[in-house]
C-alpha cells in the first residue's frame, strides 16, 4: 500500500509549478552528515522531488557523493542541485574545504551549485571587518568553479560571519564574479531579520538570487524547533513567500530544509518528505 501511495503521488499533476522542488539531505536523515543510500534516493524519486542538496565537507562525504550518490541520482534521473561545503575566514586569510576544488570536475555539466556558508572565529556575525578575507575566499572558489562551468551560492546562516541575506549580497557584489549568487533560507532569515522584512530582503537579493530553501515555520519563532517544521505546519505564510518570489521573477530551484525535524517532531524523515511534498503541491496549485 505504501509503494502504491508513493507511486500515485509521484505521477499526480503538479499544476503550475514554476520552480523545481528538491530536498536537502537535512530533510532525509535523522542525524546531519548521514550519507544517503539507495532507499533514500528511491523514496525521493517516488515522492516527486526533483533531486537533492547534500552536505560534503569531509573526505568521506565527498567520496560517497562522487562515487555512489551521483550514479544513484543519474539512475533515477534526479539532479544534484547543490553541495553544501565550507569557507572559514580569520584575520590572516581564509580556508576552503579542500574537497571543493578536488571534486569540481565530477560536478561539471550538472548545474550543481557550490553552497558556501562563511564562518569565522575571529569576526562576529555580519562584521564587515571580515569582508576582505571573505571576498578573497569567495573569489577563489568562484574562479575554480568557473573552470568547470559551475556557480557558487553564498549561504546565509545564523551565527556565521555571513549571517544575513544582506551580508551575502554585500560579499557577492564585492567579489564581482558573474558566477556568484546568494541563497534565501527561510529559517535563517526569520531568525535574523524577521517576517516583516520579507519584501525588502527579497528585493535586495533578487538580482543575485540563485537558490531558495523553505520549510514550515512560526512567524515569531526564536528557536529551530519553531523555525524548522514540516512544510504543512507553522503559521508563517509560505505561499505568500512563493508569490513574492514569483512576482520578482525568481524561477530557480526551491529546496526543502528539514534540519532535525524527524527528532523534534518524532516522525520519520519519510513522513516529513511525504507531508512536505503534499504541502508544496497545494502552495503551487494556488
Amino acid at each position: 500500500m505504501v509503494r502504491l501511495a508513493l507511486a500515485l503521488l509521484a505521477v499526480a499533476p503538479l499544476g503550475a509549478v514554476a520552480q523545481e522542488f528538491f530536498a536537502m539531505d537535512t530533510a532525509m536523515v535523522r542525524r546531519l552528515g548521514t550519507m544517503l543510500e539507495r532507499p533514500d534516493i528511491e523514496q525521493l524519486a517516488a515522492l516527486g522531488y526533483r533531486g537533492v542538496g547534500p552536505v560534503a565537507f569531509e573526505p568521506a562525504q565527498w567520496e560517497h557523493l562522487t562515487g555512489k550518490l551521483i550514479p544513484l541520482l543519474d539512475e533515477k534521473k534526479l539532479k544534484l542541485y547543490a553541495v553544501y561545503s565550507s569557507l572559514r575566514v580569520d584575520r590572516s586569510g581564509y580556508v576552503i574545504d579542500p574537497g571543493v576544488e578536488r571534486n569540481l570536475a565530477s560536478l561539471q555539466g550538472r548545474g550543481t551549485l557550490i553552497w558556501l556558508p562563511v564562518t569565522s572565529k575571529d569576526f562576529k556575525p555580519s562584521d564587515p571587518e571580515g569582508d576582505a578575507q571573505a571576498v578573497a575566499g569567495v573569489r577563489a572558489v568562484a574562479d575554480a568553479a568557473a573552470r568547470y562551468g559551475l556557480s557558487v551560492s553564498l549561504y546565509p546562516h545564523f551565527a556565521n560571519l555571513v549571517e544575513r541575506v544582506a551580508d551575502a549580497v554585500r560579499i557577492a557584489e564585492k567579489a564581482d564574479r558573474k558566477n556568484v549568487g546568494v541563497t534565501f533560507n527561510l529559517c535563517h532569515w526569520l531568525r535574523t531579520d524577521g517576517p516583516d522584512s520579507m519584501e525588502r530582503v527579497l528585493r535586495l537579493a533578487a538580482p543575485r538570487l540563485n537558490m531558495v530553501t523553505i520549510n514550515g515555520a512560526d512567524r515569531e519563532g526564536k528557536d529551530w524547533g519553531r523555525l524548522i517544521q514540516p512544510l504543512d505546519q507553522g503559521d508563517f505564510d509560505v505561499g505568500a513567500l512563493l508569490g513574492e518570489l514569483k512576482r520578482l521573477g525568481y524561477r530557480g530551484p526551491v529546496g526543502l530544509q528539514g534540519y532535525d525535524v524527524a527528532n523534534k517532531f518524532k516522525i520519520e524523515p519519510s513522513e516529513n518528505l511525504r507531508r512536505s511534498m503534499a504541502a508544496w503541491r497545494k502552495h503551487v496549485s494556488r
